[in-house]
């Protein structure tokens, strides 16, 4: 008698799109071309970076940008892991609860997601910036709310992108018959 086993934490297509849309906006977000000309046409964007919170979502980048030191690129890379593994760990347990989702539950799945993902990754990069500039007790827990609620507020921005993305892959991932004899052939 054949014992097999079925791995019933497996990746869905939603999350996989949901884990390679974010990775590509980090990757994207470390171009600068592309962020120097979105903060050109956009200075709303820069207000973050003037007061001191991380930019935008963490960028993952080859090698530090232009002048900047190699410890603040390792606070990035740093960042941009954290943030594709908490968003790896949330899609997991998702997926473990339920099967693939459709267009509406994977969009709001996006959102929530990347929102709690980009907060977990400039924290990572709040804490080093706050280490780096010395920050008393009240700036650092300051700049750590406003980073929560500005990472927040960025993450959500982002999430509709990633959202969009997810809603299509799950409307094009399969027909309901095959959708409802997956889920069946999981929980049975």
């Amino acid at each position: 008698m054949a014992i097999g086993t079925i791995d019933p934490h497996r990746f869905g297509r939603v999350s996989w799109t949901i884990l390679g849309a974010l990775g590509v906006i980090s990757i994207l977000a470390g171009i600068w071309p592309i962020t120097g000309t979105a903060t050109t046409w956009f200075p709303v964007l820069a207000v973050p970076a003037a007061a001191g919170l991380p930019f935008l979502i963490p960028p993952l980048r080859a090698v530090p940008l232009g002048e900047t030191t190699w410890a603040f690129w390792g606070a990035d890379v740093a960042g941009a892991a954290v943030m594709l593994l908490c968003a790896f760990l949330l899609l997991r347990a998702a997926d473990e609860r339920r099967s693939e989702p459709r267009p509406g539950r994977a969009f709001g799945r996006a959102i929530w997601v990347t929102m709690f993902a980009v907060v977990a990754g400039n924290l990572v990069r709040g804490v080093f910036s706050s280490f780096v500039v010395h920050a008393d007790l009240g700036t650092y827990l300051g700049s750590t709310l406003a980073n929560l609620i500005v990472s927040a507020v960025t993450g959500a921005m982002f999430g509709v992108l990633v959202g969009v993305a997810a809603a299509v892959a799950a409307a094009v991932g399969g027909s309901a018959p095959t959708r409802i004899a997956e889920s069946a052939r999981a929980t049975g």
